[in-house]
């Protein structure tokens, strides 16, 4: 058999008006037939079962047309235009499922054409998508959770390096050309406390630290943790005399000792700044000359800052 027999063929079995009614009818998915004047001609039983349709449906069985009812997914215009066209629409809506709850559903007009190819009635039908759309926004969920994870430091829940490394790329692509500040901060006399009261209380003092410096900080201010004592500070929009006082705030906020350790429980804090332009630096240029002004300020003895500006 070639395929004009089997084309044929087909056409041949094609079952009668009664019978396509029958299988409309036994889909689980709404079906709404409409003629070319936007008459209703039929409708399933799933679509006279949903709520946002009902009252339209009735209208429409009472002789009203598509001129005067809106459908879900259905109106004037989007008729005329399958109906101009013969190309069919989708399109997908978020209406109330059959218990009330919110759902997403998928809305598909197809035009129907006689033997001739012109359109002689459009076939609406509409496919719940609640399940996927929720396994998609709990996988998009996940991905955000698996991306911030990622980028928080997991003992002081601070962003991390690599996070702060984003951040400073994205200064580096910044047309603003604003004044900003990275602070490299290293603990000093940290060591100590580690050896003498044990590795759970380092964490439980690293964590402290990171308390007290967000306090210190302004809101928008990026407090991150880029090693296992060192620290950093991104300000954006700051002026010199800024970075220096923000300096001398966190110097004087680890000046106080952990007064719930026994000795040795005091700490410092040694801090290089580097000043540059967003836009004109690029972040490992940055990290470097705020690691080395940190070391100078390290060699003199420590609590106190050095500042370096590109």
């Amino acid at each position: 058999m070639n395929q004009a027999d089997t084309l044929s063929f087909h056409a041949a079995s094609r079952p009668p008006a009664a019978r396509l009614q029958q299988l409309y009818a036994a889909l689980p998915y709404p079906v709404l037939l409409f003629d070319v004047h936007g008459q209703l001609e039929f409708a399933n039983h799933a679509a006279q079962g949903c709520p946002d349709a009902q009252p339209a449906l009735q209208q429409l069985a009472a002789g009203a047309t598509l001129a005067t009812v809106t459908l879900p997914g259905l109106s004037a215009d989007s008729f005329a235009q399958v109906l101009a066209t013969a190309a069919p629409q989708s399109m997908e809506l978020s209406l109330p499922q059959t218990d009330g709850r919110p759902g997403h559903y998928q809305i598909t007009l197809t035009p129907l054409c006689d033997a001739s190819g012109k359109v002689d009635g459009v076939l609406q039908t509409r496919h719940d998508v609640t399940r996927q759309r929720q396994e998609a926004q709990r996988l998009q969920l996940l991905q955000g959770h698996l991306l911030e994870m990622a980028h928080r430091d997991a003992l002081t829940n601070l962003a991390n390096r690599r996070y702060l490394e984003l951040k400073l790329e994205r200064l580096a692509a910044d047309s603003a050309s604003s004044l900003c500040a990275l602070l490299f901060i290293d603990l000093d006399r940290f060591k100590p406390i580690n050896d003498a009261h044990g590795h759970d209380t380092g964490d439980a003092v690293l964590s402290a630290i990171a308390a007290r410096l967000k306090q210190a900080l302004r809101g928008t201010d990026l407090l991150a943790r880029i090693g296992g004592d060192e620290f950093a500070i991104l300000l954006e929009g700051v002026t010199e005399s800024g970075a220096r006082a923000v300096a001398g705030k966190i110097i004087q906020a680890l000046d106080e000792p952990f007064a719930e350790l026994s000795p040795p429980n005091r700490l410092g804090l040694s801090v290089g700044i580097c000043l540059f332009k967003s836009g004109a630096t690029m972040p490992a240029e940055v990290l470097a000359e705020a690691d080395q002004a940190m070391y100078r300020a390290k060699r003199r003895g420590g609590g106190q800052f050095e500042l370096q500006q590109l």
